[in-house]
């Protein structure tokens, strides 16, 4: 509210208190120093009085403090014909605390305070999406230049049952960092009531090229986001609101590593390993999920950094058909996870020698569904409290539940957007002589994107 400008000119009385606000949760308290002064203006007699030292007080004694006045003005008139309710007004405010802990204060009437506890918590990494290598060694496979909405996570398993969580959606448009290139934008704008999707925007940078004609898995390429945040508000002591962003100032650094290189780390790029800095920000690379990285002056791609085959085992098992060859479908690896595209694309996809052949995938005419079957994968975590991991606000209750390791859990799902299906562009092409073969599709129900699979034994040429 906006206050009058008023001319005090007589101060009647000064009074000095400490009110303390006690509350059910958190375990702490809320105090404030009162400070009251008494005006007269006209008929009009005006106390006022600001709320001052904003503390919250842990339940182990610690002090937090909020660089925050808060202020209530009331009149009453000495003249029954005057009226002084214009001077009425009341200041609520909104801090963090000073010292960085994570606690938020918000007055109400001027008077009561509130607090909440916020934890922001830094997971390693979070998978963004999953492209599947196609048949023949010209062919790609790619996300179009669309709005698509991609896994939908939940990050509840991180705590104990019985603790609910509801996402708050951030909005916005994030940038791509990693040195990769900027026609590729991620959101993590959209949201249910206790999960969020993973959103990709001119996605055409979002590609997968093939280099053989039989499909080869470990071709399958993960873009993998390293500078995750998630901030965690309690709301009481077994429930919280989250939302997931990059941290301030900085845009989404994400990097896009293939199967093969997971299995082999000394064939991960550098410029993939190493910290980068982008307008003068650091940015952590892939090496900070291994469990050993070695300094920045002894990083190279042979030693990779010091990163293992071992340190990636989380990300490889979300993609379970890495081991798949000729014609066999994913649905014998996972028949919840994957399904037989139905419609498939007409005329159906075929990969011959001499001709390129380029099609749409699109689910836009699948049944609209949601499976209980979900996927989970673990990355380690740091918080802003602190000086060791896992050093949370005293009062903040989650602490007591969270794991050692920080769980993403993916829900299997087949829902369109806003009107919208999931949709990629396929391209078949072979230089070899003689390969020819249809291709059938599949779709990954976590991630939603497409596998081109050979709809029968492939021919030798195709081999």
């Amino acid at each position: 509210m906006k206050r009058s400008t008023l001319f005090f000119f007589l101060i009647a009385a000064t009074t000095l208190a400490i009110l303390p606000q006690a509350q059910a949760w958190p375990n702490g308290k809320v105090t404030n120093t009162k400070n009251t002064t008494t005006t007269t203006s006209g008929y009009c007699i005006i106390t006022t009085t600001n709320y001052t030292n904003w503390t919250y007080t842990d339940s182990s004694g610690g002090a937090h403090l909020f660089a925050a006045s808060s202020q209530v003005v009331t009149a009453r008139s000495t003249n029954p014909k005057f009226n002084c309710s214009a001077y009425n007004d009341i200041v609520d405010v909104q801090a963090w605390s000073t010292d960085g802990k994570g606690y938020y204060l918000t007055t109400t009437n001027g008077s009561l305070g509130s607090v909440t506890i916020t934890a922001t918590i830094f997971p390693t990494y979070e998978i963004l999406s999953l492209l599947y290598d196609p048949p023949g060694n010209q062919s790609n496979v790619g996300i179009t230049n669309t709005t698509f909405y991609g896994t939908t996570n939940t990050i509840g398993s991180s705590f104990s049952s019985g603790t609910s969580f509801t996402f708050v959606a951030n909005g916005g448009f994030f940038g791509l960092g990693g040195g990769t290139s900027s026609s590729v934008g991620f959101t993590q704008g959209y949201g249910t009531s206790n999960a969020f999707q993973n959103t990709i925007t001119n996605g055409q940078g979002i590609t997968l090229n093939s280099t053989r004609n039989p499909i080869d898995h470990t071709n399958d390429t993960f873009w993998l986001w390293l500078n995750p945040e998630v901030a965690i508000t309690e709301t009481s002591a077994t429930a919280a609101t989250y939302a997931v962003s990059p941290p301030s100032g900085q845009v989404i650094d994400a990097v896009r590593v293939s199967v093969a290189q997971l299995q082999n780390p000394s064939t991960i790029p550098l410029p993939v390993l190493e910290p980068i800095t982008i307008n003068g920000i650091g940015y952590p690379g892939l090496s900070n999920l291994c469990a050993h990285p070695l300094p920045p002056a002894q990083c190279t791609q042979a030693n990779a950094c010091g990163c293992v085959p071992s340190d990636f085992t989380q990300i490889l098992g979300t993609d379970p058909i890495i081991s798949i060859t000729g014609n066999a479908s994913p649905t014998t690896i996972d028949p919840k996870r994957y399904f037989f595209l139905n419609p498939q694309p007409s005329p159906q996809p075929f990969l011959e020698y001499g001709t390129t052949d380029t099609v749409t995938l699109s689910d836009s005419q699948q049944a609209t569904q949601t499976q209980t079957e979900t996927t989970q994968y673990q990355a380690s975590y740091s918080t802003t409290f602190g000086t060791s991991v896992k050093s949370f606000p005293v009062d903040w209750t989650l602490q007591s539940t969270i794991t050692n390791t920080w769980t993403w859990t993916q829900t299997a799902s087949l829902d369109h957007f806003n009107g919208s299906s999931h949709q990629m562009s396929l391209t078949l092409g072979t230089s070899t002589l003689g390969c020819a073969e249809s291709v059938d599709v599949y779709e990954d129900y976590i991630y939603h994107t497409f596998v081109a699979t050979t709809a029968s034994v492939p021919p030798p040429a195709c081999d």
